[in-house]
């Protein structure tokens, strides 16, 4: 068979029939709509922001407004009035800051050394500690909400950061999803030729193991500051001081405010929402790519 021929048998193979082309088109239409349903919420809001409050008020519409400037400016003012409690939305951003990254970094780490300590080493009680790594992750984690806020309580971190950043290291899903990763794409004979060449576990799952798998780690990093950020209950639960809020809980606090105009109200929910919404823009293929290699039979 000629070139010529071989490449008309490959068209005529990959012509669709009537119904699949049709079936083909019904599923793109699906997918654009959900497509637009779930970015609709959040092209509302950047709209919103950009209108004034009196035509927020008035009702939805995709005109785009001039009066951003106005509602971040009246979102600034308002945070720092003293009568409001004088929040501070700068610092709030950057106290959001310091709690995620400080617990994504020590969540990450110490999961994929427990990860890694599970896929390298054979010891006594490894089947059983996998099973109840599983076991942890089915467990809703307000169960053990009022047990810990007690041990929070007496030892004095309340108005503190440490329930945030100092339980992280200890996280299921993380160590489970590493374990999955490493059992997939890292060989026991990476470890063993470094023993060889005489250096010790702690350089070893350092200087090989970490480069290794950081799609893995880039992907429970990226899905840690997410949660992280998002966080409502333990900032409100744990915190009393102004300034120690975070985003969330100012945001919280504009909504029970009676006095606060739809405008900058938006604001602050663009404001909070923003960072996360960039991050996975930028590098959700990266997200794709960690969770379908860690995924894999």
């Amino acid at each position: 068979m000629n070139k010529s021929n071989s490449v008309s048998f490959k068209l005529r193979k990959t012509k669709l029939t009537p119904i699949q082309l049709i079936s083909k088109i019904i599923l793109y239409v699906i997918c654009i709509a959900v497509a637009f349903m779930v970015l609709l919420p959040i092209i509302s809001l950047i709209i919103s922001v950009t209108r004034e409050s009196s035509e927020i008020d008035a009702g939805f519409s995709f005109q785009i407004g001039t009066h951003f400037g106005d509602n971040l400016t009246g979102l600034i003012d308002h945070l720092h009035d003293p009568y409001e409690g004088g929040y501070s939305i700068a610092r709030a951003f950057l106290n959001s800051v310091i709690i995620s990254v400080s617990s994504t970094a020590l969540c990450i780490y110490f999961s994929a050394m427990t990860a890694y300590a599970c896929h390298v080493y054979d010891f006594k009680g490894k089947a059983f500690f996998e099973k109840f790594i599983i076991f942890l992750i089915i467990i809703p984690g307000q169960l053990g909400a009022v047990g810990f806020y007690t041990m929070a309580l007496k030892l004095n971190w309340m108005d503190t950061y440490i329930p945030f950043i100092l339980p992280a290291i200890a996280s299921p899903s993380t160590v489970f999803f590493m374990r999955q990763y490493l059992k997939q794409n890292f060989s026991r004979e990476y470890v063993d030729a470094a023993r060889m060449d005489g250096a010790n576990e702690f350089i070893t799952f350092n200087r090989i193991c970490l480069p290794f798998i950081k799609p893995a780690l880039a992907t429970m990093a990226l899905f840690g500051v997410i949660s992280s950020w998002n966080n409502f209950m333990g900032p409100m639960t744990f915190l009393s001081k102004p300034e120690l809020f975070t985003l969330p809980q100012i945001v919280n606090y504009m909504t029970n405010d009676a006095y606060i105009q739809t405008g900058p109200y938006y604001m602050g929910i663009l404001i909070t929402a923003l960072p996360m919404l960039l991050i996975y823009f930028f590098l959700s293929r990266v997200i794709m790519k960690g969770v379908s290699a860690g995924g894999l039979k």
